[in-house]
């Protein structure tokens, strides 16, 4: 039983870890320069926890033995509710302003292609014991994993738009393929044992959804990616500027029939070990017949979706000051209760027109607080910029999670 939810737990994690919207804090900067053509290659990942570390999850990621002192150095940052996830962006985009689409605007045109991914849970303590420590732990007790959610999302876009050739504001409208989604939400989910063992009751309240082909597209979708800068007085006379962004926000429809759990039951057996409810031979395993017979219900599915979008706003960097430091700050939403509102602010240090960098601290998103740096490399046609929101995550294995994004510009 134990090797299959560790294994369970590992898949999960790896999916996390190797699936996951670009939304680093590498600044996209107030830029006026004139432009005639842009390659922007962007891409990263990001992904942490709010209770467990980096030596565990490099066990999953690389594989290793899991000791008794690594499990307990996490299990001791657990409390009642935490969160795992993360995000995985890969995107090109190529902008010309030289196409003139409407002669009374001075704008040009975008044409971009990317894939996408949002992927992460809430589970309670108990849950987490369960998975690491095993049953024997909770004999006698009541394991509680009510509150758990869990959601996975993976999408591919390509889309067409519009960029203004001073601000470089720009709006594009995108069509999107669902490949993977699923979802669970458990309002109620309990498990108790007798204090021999013998004796087991299972409470469960909830919902999963799962796909239930291996087909590539299972549905699509159409999202808008939005990028608007605002001035705004700044005090002594002068300006700052806003950024409103927004990724993949949008709905997609899973023409594909996801496999729908509905669960709501409490069962109570007799005379039998943990491992004969909930193992690898578990009766409640055993068929959809023995599952209905027990209060779980199954249907296929066509339903809509959101699509793993995000929005930010917040005061950017203006590559035209002439002032050597600069702050910036702001907020980040998805709409999913599995991602906390992440606020952030930090500032941008400019040491020569060829190269700047800058550091931040934020709390939110999948784990707590964290600091972040970035530095950005200015050719003469070409721009590099490397940045992570978790910068002791990427050295300490006592970290919760890494990121690392990198965004390459070419201007011709």
């Amino acid at each position: 039983m134990r090797q299959k939810i560790t294994y369970i737990c590992a898949l999960f994690c790896a999916l996390v870890g190797s699936q996951f919207a670009a939304a680093q804090l590498l600044p996209i900067q107030y830029d006026t320069l004139p432009r005639s053509q842009e390659i922007i290659v962007a891409g990263g990942l990001s992904y942490s926890s709010s209770a467990m570390q980096n030596q565990l999850f490099s066990k999953f990621i690389y594989g290793g033995l899991i000791t008794s002192e690594i499990k307990d150095a996490s299990d001791a940052r657990h409390k009642g509710l935490n969160r795992v996830g993360g995000v995985l962006t890969s995107d090109i985009e190529y902008r010309n302003y030289n196409i003139k689409p409407f002669k009374k605007h001075d704008w040009g045109m975008i044409f971009k292609a990317g894939t996408n991914a949002f992927g992460g849970g809430i589970y309670s303590d108990d849950a987490f014991g369960l998975i690491f420590y095993g049953n024997d732990r909770y004999v006698g007790d009541t394991m509680s994993m009510s509150g758990m959610d869990m959601t996975f999302v993976s999408v591919q876009k390509v889309g067409v738009g519009f960029i203004d050739n001073k601000t470089k504001s720009n709006m594009s409208i995108n069509v999107y393929n669902m490949n993977n989604y699923m979802s669970s939400s458990f309002r109620d989910f309990e498990i108790s044992q007798s204090e021999d063992g013998q004796d087991v009751t299972l409470e469960m309240d909830g919902e999963l959804i799962m796909r239930n082909s291996t087909k590539f597209s299972q549905g699509i979708g159409l999202g808008v990616d939005i990028d608007f800068k605002l001035p705004v007085a700044w005090g002594n006379g002068e300006e700052a500027y806003i950024q409103i962004l927004a990724k993949n926000v949008g709905m997609a429809y899973l023409f594909e029939g996801q496999k729908y759990y509905r669960i709501d039951t409490t069962i109570q057996f007799s005379g039998l070990e943990f491992e004969d409810v909930i193992g690898d031979n578990a009766i409640i395993m055993d068929s959809i017949d023995v599952l209905a017979s027990l209060g779980v219900s199954s249907e296929l599915r066509k339903r809509a979706v959101l699509l793993p979008g995000f929005i930010q706003i917040g005061k950017i960097v203006d590559r035209h000051s002439a002032k050597k430091l600069q702050s910036f700050f702001g907020i980040r939403l998805y709409p999913s209760i599995i991602y906390s509102p992440y606020a952030y602010a930090g500032l941008h240090y400019k040491t020569t027109d060829f190269l700047s960098f800058g550091a931040n601290i934020g709390y939110g998103g999948f784990t707590n607080f964290r600091g972040g740096l970035y530095a950005n490399m200015n050719f003469k046609k070409i721009s590099v910029g490397l940045a992570s929101e978790n910068i002791i995550g990427l050295v300490s294995k006592k970290g919760s999670g890494q990121s690392l994004f990198i965004r390459v510009r070419c201007a011709f």
